[in-house]
């Protein structure tokens, strides 16, 4: 968010139009597309502001739309009417990605992610209690700034015990411009890197 500025919200209405329009030229599936996208706020009605479980119910309306789509979600803006959304609009795919990053309370701080393992595993049982089969894919980074044996075990713990269907694992590596870099040294050795993201390719490979 820093190197990429300030979040927008299109208005509510704009993305309706260009949903009809696209449906009116045969396309048959939308995505809701934002780097937060979840975090949704558009403009509707009379100084009013939309979220984005509205948007879908509104975008499903659309005649010729048979599925839709949203990415890239944050666990941390996650509404009931979200969610709710999963249970009561069967044109929303029946995928979600939702990123984790770390299983780890320490390194979410320092990731300045503003929730905890707990709550993450609590909100993937919120969603699966709506829609008990759906495909839950994650992000996760090994070998972050002063990640400890210790932290990586609750990664590890983590990606065991929720079981997603496909995870994207990184290892750590700096961005310029970026807090982390800018604030903490990259500390973890490459060798244990590598060895970290094997082990957690190797689990996510069985699920």
């Amino acid at each position: 968010p820093y190197t990429r500025g300030e979040e927008v919200s299109r208005p509510f209405d704009d993305v309706l139009t260009e949903a009809a329009q696209q449906a009116q030229q045969g396309v048959k599936e939308i995505t809701l597309l934002g780097q937060n996208v979840n975090a949704y706020r558009g403009p509707y009605g009379e100084g009013e502001f939309a979220e984005l479980g509205l948007l879908i119910r509104a975008v499903a309306e659309i005649e010729g739309i048979g599925r839709i789509r949203f990415t890239t979600s944050h666990p941390l803006e996650f509404s009931d009417s979200l969610i709710e959304a999963y249970r009561d609009v069967p044109k929303l795919a029946n995928y979600l990605h939702l990123p984790v990053q770390s299983g780890s309370d320490r390194i979410l701080g320092l990731m300045n992610r503003t929730y905890t393992n707990k709550e993450y595993r609590a909100l993937v049982e919120r969603i699966r209690a709506m829609r008990s089969d759906i495909v839950l894919s994650t992000d996760i980074i090994g070998g972050f700034c002063g990640e400890s044996a210790a932290d990586f075990a609750e990664t590890y713990r983590l990606v065991e015990e929720v079981r997603f269907h496909s995870a994207f694992i990184f290892k750590y590596s700096e961005r310029k411009h970026t807090i982390a870099a800018r604030k903490f040294p990259d500390d973890v050795s490459e060798g244990v890197k590598t060895e970290r993201v094997t082990r957690l390719f190797d689990l996510q490979r069985n699920i």
